[in-house]
């Protein structure tokens, strides 16, 4: 792997009272790389996520993480409704520049919104605005919990194009929890599928997409997979047998 390593991740076992919900999951990450992590509905993808970001410190095992600047989407945009969208930025800007913010922003194709209160955001606008306050610190490492889920097609196509500036900009390592495999296929550089639980990888995909959106290569990927693996999204990895 080219870079420095950023994270590294040995969860030996995660157990909820005396159920096992992962085990056995040994990752490493590099500089700008970006990992999706998919696997069936419950498998532990949430709880594998709290884990690496310092949420849920209850495992046996060991998560490094070679930066201490990182950041976190979840899955609704997290806006403190009593703020207006510039007061919500400057909260977590440990700078307070107000002309990073304006960048970030026109990044995200938002203008002249920084007045404008949560509430009179469109959904789509409000999920920009939260990942504008995910890279206003420029985050080396960040995790994303399906944070494009409940936006339609178009909105999220977009959004997806306007993350991965973002992201290349300032070279952010990423790690991905989706169920999507068409959004991880555009997205990723490598791939992960998880088993049912108790979760562990069962497959790794070096992912030849190269970011780029192109729905029909991204669909061809995404048939490849599926015809050799046919079971994988719902944790399985058995071939086709032909």
């Amino acid at each position: 792997k080219n870079g420095d390593k950023m994270i590294q991740i040995n969860i030996k076992e995660k157990k909820f009272n005396d159920i096992k919900i992962l085990e056995n999951i040994d990752i490493s990450l590099y500089d700008g790389e970006f990992l999706s992590i998919i696997g069936p509905s419950g498998c532990g993808k949430t709880t594998f996520l709290n884990i690496i970001s310092s949420l849920d410190k209850d495992f046996f095992g060991s998560v490094k993480l070679f930066s201490s600047n990182i950041g976190f989407v979840f899955q609704d945009s997290r806006l403190l409704p009593w703020l207006n969208v510039k007061q919500n930025l400057l909260l977590v800007s440990k700078n307070k520049d107000l002309k990073i913010i304006d960048e970030l922003l026109e990044i995200v194709g938002l203008k002249d919104i920084l007045e404008t209160y949560p509430k009179d955001l469109s959904g789509g606008m409000a999920r920009r605005v939260s990942f504008v306050r995910a890279f206003i610190n420029g985050p080396k490492i960040l995790f994303l919990d399906e944070p494009f889920i409940s936006l339609d097609y178009p909105t999220s196509t977009a959004l997806k194009k306007d993350f991965l500036k973002l992201c290349k900009k300032f070279n952010t390592t990423v790690i991905l929890v989706t169920h999507d495999l068409s959004e991880a296929i555009h997205l990723s550089t490598r791939i992960l599928f998880f088993s049912k639980n108790p979760a562990t990888c069962i497959f790794e995909y070096e992912n030849p997409n190269n970011q780029e959106f192109n729905q029909k290569k991204i669909d061809d990927l995404k048939n490849q997979l599926l015809e050799i693996y046919p079971n994988i999204l719902e944790g399985y990895l058995c071939k086709k047998l032909f």
